[in-house]
């Protein structure tokens, strides 16, 4: 089954269809998200669009920035998908989110050497290489 595609914009990368859009959580104070999903939805990641200024005004203020991998596919790891895993990402200039924000994003996905998991508020659990 595809993707729904009404309101998403499309990329392109590596010679795959992503769709990306920037949309409230409902589950998280309707803090706005950068969602990417490929157009097999094997990769699926979600990206939290909060600056630390605002985000020490809400109740789910996190600590470190980071995506959370709800997908089947992230460079190097196996056995995911079965639940929803967050890493620590770079400090990406997310004011404007631009395709080239989300390029950079998708990339990072699939060329990271190390990833940091860390648990729902951004604390850092401990580090492990990706294949």
């Amino acid at each position: 089954m595809g993707i729904a595609k009404k309101r998403r914009r499309k990329i392109v990368r590596n010679d795959r269809e992503f769709y990306w859009c920037v949309k409230p959580d409902e589950d998280h104070y309707d803090l706005l998200h950068l969602s990417i999903v490929s157009s097999d939805k094997r990769f699926i990641v979600s990206y939290q669009l909060v600056k630390p200024n605002i985000a020490s005004l809400t109740p789910c203020a996190h600590n470190n920035p980071y995506i959370v991998v709800m997908g089947k596919e992230f460079k190097g790891l196996n056995n995911l998908g079965h639940f929803w895993e967050r890493f620590l990402v770079p400090e990406w200039d997310d004011n404007i989110v631009t395709p080239a924000l989300v390029a950079e994003i998708i990339d990072w996905c699939y060329t990271t050497e190390t990833v940091t998991p860390v648990d729902y508020n951004g604390n850092i659990l401990y580090s492990r290489r990706t294949l």
